[in-house]
Order: C-alpha cells, then sequence, then structure tokens
C-alpha cells in the first residue's frame, strides 16, 4: 500500500492533476455545506439517506454532506467546485462536446452525481428501473445550443463486449455480470470526447483485471481518436465497518484506514494492485513514443480521498434502514448522494481546468 500512496511524479511532472486527492484531510465546512448539497433529492436507493433525512436548525444538512476535502502538501492544488458554468466553459476550452462515461454502478453513481451537481432536479433514469444507461444533453446557454455537451453512460462492470444478449430488467448477464456494448456508440460520434472508464470491483483476479484493462487500451488505441482523453478513475474498495456506528467521521489519513479497514471481503484488497498496475502502464506509455492516432489516457486518482471516508455509505449508520444495491445484505460499497462520488466530479473537473491550462 504504502508503496503505490507514494508514488508521486517526477519534479518535472509536479502539475496538480498528478498531486489532487492524494494527500489530504476531509474537515468539516459547516458553512459552505449548502454548497454539496443538491437542488432534489435522487429518486434511487442511492437517494434514500436524504429523501429520510429530518433537518434541524442545528444540523441542516446529513453530516456526511458537510465535509470539504482539503490538500495538506500541496495547498495550491485545492479543489474548486463543479458548476454547470464551469463544465460548459472547460469543455468549451478544450473543443470537447461529449462526456462518455463506461463502468459498474459506481460509475453509475458518479454520472448521476455528476448530473446533480450541474443543477438539473430530475433524476438521469426513471425511478425504479433497472436499465442504468443514460445519455442526456447539458444545456449551456438558453439562448443557443452552440455549447451544449452530451453525456453518455453505459454500464459494462467488466468493460468487455461479447456480443451475447443482456438486459438487467430480465435479469439477463452476458459477463457473468452486466456488460452493455460501447465501443460503436464511442467511435462512431464525431466530437472530441472526455471518456471516464473504470473497471476492478467485479474482478477476483490480478490477471483478469490486466486482460481486461490492457484489451481496453489497445482497443482505443486502434480507433485514431487523438484528441480524445481517457480517465481512468482508480478503484475503490468499500469499509467492510460502514454500519457500525451513528456518527461515523472521516479517517484523518490513509494510515487510519489501512489500520483497520483492510480485508478480502469481496476482493478488496486487491484494488490497490489494479490501480498500481494502470498507473505503471500509464507511466510506461508517457516514456514511448506517442502514436498519431493515440488519445491522451490518465489517472484519475480517486482512491486515496475516498478510502479515507468510511462515512456516507448506503448501509452507514445514519440510516440503517435505507435498501442497499441488489445482492447487498449490507452494502459499505456504495455511497449515499450527496456523498464522497461528488468529489470524483470536483476531482475531474478540476483535473480538466489544469489540462485547458496545459493546451493554451
Amino acid at each position: 500500500f504504502d508503496v503505490f500512496m507514494n508514488k508521486f511524479p517526477d519534479l518535472e511532472q509536479k502539475q496538480c492533476r498528478f498531486l489532487r486527492g492524494r494527500v489530504g484531510t476531509w474537515e468539516q465546512d459547516i458553512e459552505s455545506a449548502y454548497l454539496f448539497q443538491y437542488k432534489t433529492p435522487i429518486l434511487h436507493y442511492v437517494g434514500q439517506a436524504n429523501l429520510r433525512y429530518i433537518p434541524t436548525v442545528e444540523t441542516p444538512y446529513r453530516l456526511p454532506t458537510t465535509y470539504r476535502w482539503q490538500e495538506d502538501l500541496f495547498e495550491l492544488c485545492n479543489i474548486k467546485l463543479l458548476t454547470r458554468d464551469g463544465m460548459c466553459k472547460v469543455m468549451k476550452d478544450l473543443g470537447m462536446s461529449r462526456i462518455f462515461m463506461i463502468g459498474d454502478s459506481l460509475g453509475m453513481n458518479m454520472g448521476q452525481s455528476l448530473f446533480k451537481l450541474m443543477g438539473y432536479e430530475e433524476s438521469t433514469f426513471e425511478p425504479g428501473s433497472k436499465h442504468q444507461n443514460f445519455e442526456k444533453m447539458v444545456q449551456c446557454n438558453p439562448d443557443n445550443s452552440e455549447n451544449d455537451f452530451l453525456v453518455t453512460s453505459i454500464r459494462s462492470d467488466r468493460i468487455i463486449e461479447n456480443g451475447e444478449p443482456v438486459d438487467e430488467e430480465k435479469e439477463f448477464k452476458n459477463c457473468h455480470d452486466y456488460c452493455h456494448p460501447w465501443s460503436e456508440r464511442y467511435k462512431s460520434y464525431n466530437g472530441d470526447t472526455l471518456f471516464i472508464v473504470n473497471t476492478g470491483p467485479h474482478f477476483q483476479l490480478h490477471r483478469q483485471f490486466q486482460a481486461a484493462f490492457d484489451e481496453f487500451v489497445a482497443k482505443i488505441d486502434s480507433y485514431y481518436r487523438p484528441r480524445d482523453v481517457i480517465l481512468w478513475r482508480t478503484t475503490v474498495p468499500g469499509h467492510p465497518n460502514c454500519n457500525e456506528t451513528i456518527d461515523q467521521k472521516p479517517f484523518n489519513s490513509f494510515e487510519e484506514y489501512a489500520a483497520t479497514e483492510v480485508t478480502d471481503f469481496y476482493s478488496w484488497n486487491k484494488f490497490v494492485g489494479y490501480n498500481d498496475y494502470v498507473t505503471k502502464a500509464f507511466d510506461m506509455r508517457k516514456r514511448e513514443v506517442p502514436g498519431p492516432s493515440r488519445a491522451r489516457m490518465e489517472l484519475l486518482d480517486v482512491y486515496p480521498m475516498t478510502v479515507q471516508r468510511p462515512d456516507g455509505h448506503v448501509s452507514s449508520g445514519e440510516c440503517p434502514e435505507c435498501p442497499g444495491a441488489k445482492g447487498f445484505a449490507k452494502d459499505c460499497l456504495h455511497y449515499s448522494l450527496p456523498g464522497p462520488p461528488d468529489w470524483w466530479n470536483h476531482l475531474m473537473y478540476n483535473h480538466l481546468l489544469d489540462l485547458s491550462l496545459q493546451d493554451s
């Protein structure tokens, strides 16, 4: 664990997008907590804690929604909050007209969070629906659609494609999980794309994860889309003791997390190895002579900040009666929203800001 956590870039590469979110603490910020809330709750199991919460004068917001990430070593890299105006501007600056997201249910949660952070009141899909794919246009200017951008989210738990039928409603699984086709939809789009992707929680063996990752990279490189940006979101484990206390708070450090929470439950202890493999692959990729057809691939490292958040899970003590994802008697992997996954999007937004500064 220490080896992965202390892999800081070389001096000449020390830009904020490679450092942000790595070493810091979660600090309670009651005065700013109103900025961390959604206009309306999410009508989904991850929104149940907010729907059931009864605010008071003393505690107007759920406790897990009142924390802000604070950089400890790199204060210049502190996180700016994502807004719709901010996303519209940075997407325009980068010349991008689409965000394309694939992954498992955690990736879907990131997509749900993204729309809520941009101020949308409606949910990304119909309440009660088991289908988790969605596509929506983000309106940037009510007077014209010039800078609008598309957001597409496709569930593919293992990011593999095999041509076999898949349907959540009918519980047709085609990869031991749900792996919807995505590549044709991705490569047929004419505009430049921000591609956010993850897999990992559905793999129990390193070799399975490595094979899926290597196949994905080779596939992307074969599409000749050099202007796209691929952000690989690191894989995050759950917290096995998330439901034991009502007033659970963030850990103050990675060391505090590792002392009690590292477990082979669901192979969560292997995720740091998965992330390390991706980090090494991207480091090697940077040293190679870039081909004219290769998209830029970088890490969106949400792992360090997220493992310090045992609070706010769907089955946490704050809402013991809240239903979790299907198949989880105790859901200590997924988070209630608003919650920590919002900061994955804030981190992504700041990553894009850094890229726009670099490209300019």
